[in-house]
């Protein structure tokens, strides 16, 4: 006789508990689909709001947080938040990604810059993303998240291309 009371106060209990939301109602999933396409379609601007936000990190080699980051997961995390879209893990998988920029003169903000030994080893070892008018933003070794000019009598010889990806 317990067992059937208690049986019968659970049913009717279950019976009032309502499922929880799910996101595909069209006004949700709207404001994402909003959202993705604003970082497709991303200004200068925008690049330049987020690169802010991340200014001063510390370096990290290996490091993909706040708390500490390399160049790759800096360049990842702008990259991702300006533009919605995902790179690879490290600088040398970046640089087989998008189209190739063959001129300096030629690139735009949001294109890849990359950099060969560097601090962090021979052939590719360092990204970085070009604001335009001759900076690129990048994680360095010893200033963390920073702004440098393309043409930097330590970044200029190093430098070997830049690729821009689809967005």
């Amino acid at each position: 006789m317990l067992y059937l009371l208690l049986l019968s106060s659970l049913l009717t209990a279950c019976g009032s508990i309502r499922p929880a939301p799910r996101y595909t109602d069209s006004t949700g999933a709207g404001a994402v689909v909003r959202e993705l396409e604003q970082r497709r379609r991303a200004t200068p601007n925008r690049l330049a709001r987020v690169v802010d936000g991340y200014l001063g990190i510390p370096y990290k080699w290996g490091g993909t947080t706040r708390a500490g980051m390399d160049c790759s997961a800096f360049t990842r995390a702008i990259f991702r938040e300006t533009y919605g879209v995902e790179l690879p893990r490290t600088s040398k998988q970046m640089y087989g990604v998008g189209r190739a920029i063959p001129q300096r003169q030629d690139l735009k903000p949001g294109d890849l810059v990359f950099f060969k030994n560097t601090y962090s080893g021979p052939g590719v070892s360092h990204v970085g993303i070009y604001l335009g008018e001759g900076r690129f933003a990048h994680a360095s070794s010893s200033k963390g998240g920073t702004i440098t000019p393309l043409n930097d009598p330590y970044f200029q010889p190093r430098y070997i291309g830049a690729r821009r990806v689809e967005r």
